[in-house]
C-alpha cells in the first residue's frame, strides 16, 4: 500500500512501497513507471522527465478512498487534468483544498509544500504537466486575466490560476490522447511532446481568458469524446455514420456536425488521417512490406492505399522509404 511520496522539484515521485522501472533515451529522457497491486489501490502511474518540463499520467483503481501523504521540494507549475473519478489534495498550514471532478482542469504553481492526496473509490484516471518556471514564464501572457497568478509566482506563493476548475475540451482530450500515446521515440519523441503540451498550454489559457469556466457536459459532446475514442482504436476497420451512430446512441446529422465542431475534421477526414499517421509510423520503423501496412491501416488494394498515402504526403509509400 502507498502511504506517501516524495518529489523534488520536476524530477520523478518517489513512491514508497511501489516498484519503479526507468529507461534512459539516447536523449537522456528519463521514462518512469511505476506499478501499484495493493488491495486498495491498483494501477501504474508513469512519468516522461524532459528537460523543460515532466508530463505524468496514470489510472488507478481503488477499492476504498485514498489518502496518500505527500512532500514536494521546489518550485513548478503544473497543468491538472482529471478524466475520470475524484482527486484533491490538501495542503498544510494554508488550510488549500484543491477537488478535481471528473473532466476538470487547472493550472497551480507550487513551491515547496506538503499534505495529502485523496484518490476516491473506483477508477480515477489523470494526466500532470509540470513546467520549470523560467521555461513556464515565457508563455504566459501579460495581461490582466493573469496579473493575479502572476503575482502569486513573483511573491512565491502556492496557488492556482483560476478559482473554479474549467472543463476539459474535446480538443484538449484529444491532445492529451496524443501525448499518452505517441510513438515516436528519441530526438523526434521530444519534438513531438514539445509541441503537444504547449499546444494544450495554449489551450487552457485561451479558455482561461475567455471565461469559460467548469460547466457540465452535453451528452452530444460526451459521445463525440467516446466516439473520437473508438476511431482512434478501430480506424482500419469498415466504419460507417450509421454504425457510429447507432453504437453510441446518437443521430448522423449530429455526429456530423459535433465531430466537426470538436476536432476540426469531418469523421471520414478524421479517420483518414489517422490511417496515414499510423501508415508513416510503420513506414519509419522499416518492419513491414508496403502491401502489409496497406492492410493494417484498413486497405484492401495496395495500389490505392499508395495513391491515398500520396494524397497525403505529396509521394508514394516506396519513395517515402528511399527518402527516409
Amino acid at each position: 500500500m502507498i502511504n506517501s511520496i516524495k518529489i523534488i522539484n520536476n524530477k520523478e515521485i518517489i513512491f514508497d512501497n511501489a516498484p519503479s522501472t526507468i529507461v534512459v533515451d539516447g536523449c537522456g529522457t528519463r521514462e518512469v513507471t511505476t506499478v501499484f497491486d495493493s488491495d486498495a489501490l491498483k494501477g501504474s502511474y508513469k512519468e516522461l522527465i524532459y528537460y523543460n518540463f515532466k508530463i505524468g499520467y496514470g489510472t488507478f483503481h481503488n477499492s476504498k478512498n485514498n489518502s496518500i501523504s505527500f512532500d514536494f521540494k521546489g518550485e513548478t507549475v503544473g497543468m491538472v487534468f482529471v478524466k475520470k473519478g475524484c482527486f484533491g489534495f490538501n495542503i498544510e498550514k494554508i488550510s488549500h483544498t484543491n477537488h478535481f471532478n471528473k473532466n476538470e482542469h487547472n493550472i497551480f504553481f507550487y513551491t515547496s509544500i506538503s499534505g495529502a492526496l485523496e484518490i476516491s473509490e473506483g477508477v480515477v484516471s489523470l494526466v500532470r504537466i509540470n513546467f520549470s518556471l523560467k521555461f513556464f514564464n515565457q508563455f504566459l501572457p501579460d495581461e490582466n486575466k493573469f496579473k493575479d497568478f502572476r503575482k502569486q509566482i513573483k511573491q512565491n506563493k502556492t496557488g492556482k490560476l483560476k478559482k473554479e476548475n474549467c472543463y476539459i475540451s474535446s480538443k484538449m482530450h484529444l491532445l492529451i490522447d496524443k501525448i499518452v500515446n505517441s510513438k515516436w521515440t528519441g530526438g523526434y519523441r521530444n519534438i513531438h511532446m514539445n509541441s503537444l503540451v504547449l499546444e494544450l498550454l495554449l489551450l487552457q489559457l485561451d479558455q482561461f481568458k475567455n471565461g469559460d469556466i467548469k460547466e457540465t457536459k452535453s451528452n452530444d459532446e460526451e459521445k463525440i469524446i467516446k466516439i473520437e475514442a473508438y476511431l482512434a482504436k478501430n480506424f482500419a476497420k469498415p466504419l460507417t455514420l450509421e454504425f457510429l451512430s447507432k453504437k453510441f446512441g446518437t443521430n448522423e446529422f449530429t455526429l456530423k456536425k459535433s465531430f466537426k465542431a470538436a476536432f476540426g475534421n469531418t469523421v471520414f477526414g478524421y479517420i483518414f488521417d489517422l490511417k496515414m499517421n499510423k501508415a508513416k509510423e510503420l513506414l519509419i520503423e522499416n518492419k513491414h512490406t508496403i502491401s502489409d501496412i496497406s492492410e493494417i491501416v484498413g486497405y484492401k488494394n495496395a495500389q490505392h492505399f499508395s495513391t491515398a498515402f500520396k494524397k497525403k504526403y505529396g509521394v508514394t509509400p516506396s519513395k517515402f522509404i528511399n527518402d527516409n
